[in-house]
């Protein structure tokens, strides 16, 4: 059995795992790394406004290139050659970046002349400004799925290494330099820097070499199809968050309550990184087995990506739990304490969203059953809005928080019922 579990370890490490796992965890490190020195350098009040901004954001971010990005996992490793490879990249980068030049415009008309509540309406240019950063954070998630459905998982990583390098580096130094507005510019910055390199290494290097082809028509068919189905799915599952964000400041209007709900998250939405770097690894290996028909190996690995997923996101919330006061008050100050509560049921809807509904969403995406994950994320978004609305105004962000973990809750067994029905057609 030890010998059999060796092998298996040896395996998986073979493969690139341990790279995919240091990329993943690089690119959520920013996010988690930036926010400890960020939160030391910007007031509560800024913080809380760059929340604001920045969740605000988050919406357009979900629609960028409408979701030809993730598409290229599945349809890079689709592609029989790699000058058809090499056209579905450049297909995705032109036509993406139409698409987001409208998405852009679309933001800067929204920051503009949406009614934000009063401490906000002063701040604009932080939004502009993260408006601005999407074409290019477009370009360097483009180069990243593209290298991950390659297998060139070393490369995967090194390109993550830079782009988060980057963005820690130039965010933290705006912010020491001249606070808020100067920090969001450098951010800026560093995405166009991360695009221009991470496209230029995929073009000029991996595929210099191969002639241009034309993809047929049912193949981009399909590719929209299935990207725009992901990114619908995708949207949904993210919008649960944005919307917290979103009804905290509308209801609220108080930026300091934005960045208490906000650092309550830092460390449930980044354990992600335990799983996501898993999902990420083994997507192409799922879809790759659904082209070969071979159903006895994904209902096999099925139940391992989930049995692992589960362990390892369910310590390590148990683990942050016990520890929650210590870790906020180490990591944010003692300003930031009022978020223990919040924290603590934040972990239980992560060890929920993270460690299971995720892991069944993105097998049954890889397997070509995106549908079942957009008709339950629906239902999930649904509850969830109506939820909000009618205890937000009492209760705060401890409802979001609960009500994260109720909604969570129910689309994973909808999400099981849905694969106890899949799995018996194969």
């Amino acid at each position: 059995m030890i010998e059999k579990a060796k092998k298996s370890l040896a395996n998986v490490i073979a493969k690139g795992a341990v790279h995919i796992v240091a990329g993943s965890f690089l690119l959520k490190f920013v996010s988690f790394f930036g926010s400890i020195f960020l939160v030391r350098l910007l007031s509560k009040s800024d913080y809380g406004i760059l929340s604001y901004y920045e969740n605000i954001v988050g919406y357009l971010i979900i629609f960028m290139g409408l979701g030809l990005a993730t598409g290229l996992l599945r349809y890079v490793v689709l592609a029989e050659s790699d000058e058809k490879k090499k056209a579905t990249f450049i297909y995705a980068v032109k036509r993406g970046t139409l698409i987001n030049i409208s998405i852009v415009f679309l933001g800067l008309f929204y920051v503009t002349a949406f009614p934000h509540p009063r401490v906000f309406v002063n701040h604009r240019i932080i939004g502009y400004l993260l408006v601005l950063s999407i074409p290019f954070l477009y370009l360097t998630n483009t180069s990243l799925s593209t290298l991950r459905a390659l297998f060139k998982n070393k490369l995967y990583s090194y390109v993550s290494f830079v782009s988060s390098a980057l963005t820690i580096v130039f965010r933290v130094l705006g912010a020491a330099m001249s606070g808020l507005k100067t920090s969001v510019f450098f951010q800026l910055g560093a995405s166009v820097i991360s695009a221009f390199f991470s496209t230029c290494l995929i073009l000029n290097i991996l595929f210099s070499r191969c002639m241009k082809v034309k993809l047929d028509k049912s193949f981009t068919s399909s590719f929209n199809n299935f990207s725009l189905q992901i990114m619908l799915t995708n949207a949904l599952w993210t919008v649960f968050m944005l919307n917290d964000m979103f009804l905290l400041g509308q209801l609220t209007g108080s930026e300091t309550t934005i960045a208490d709900y906000k650092i309550a998250n830092v460390i449930p939405a980044n354990l992600s990184i335990l799983t996501s770097s898993i999902s990420i690894f083994v997507s192409p290996y799922f879809t790759k087995k659904e082209n070969e028909k071979d159903f006895t190996w994904v209902k096999k690995k099925f139940r391992t990506v989930l049995l692992s997923t589960s362990i390892i996101m369910g310590t390590a919330a148990i683990f942050c739990f016990v520890f929650a006061e210590p870790l906020i008050s180490f990591i944010y100050g003692k300003n930031y304490l009022s978020a223990i509560p919040i924290m603590r049921i934040l972990l239980l809807a992560s060890f929920v969203n993270n460690g299971v509904r995720a892991s069944i969403a993105n097998i049954l995406s890889s397997i070509g059953k995106q549908k079942i994950n957009l008709i339950i994320a629906g239902i999930g978004i649904i509850l969830q809005i109506v939820l909000n609305v009618i205890f937000i105004p009492k209760n705060g962000a401890t409802a979001v928080a609960i009500i994260s973990v109720i909604v969570y809750f129910a689309m994973t067994a909808l999400l099981i019922v849905a694969w106890r029905i899949e799995s018996r057609r194969f």
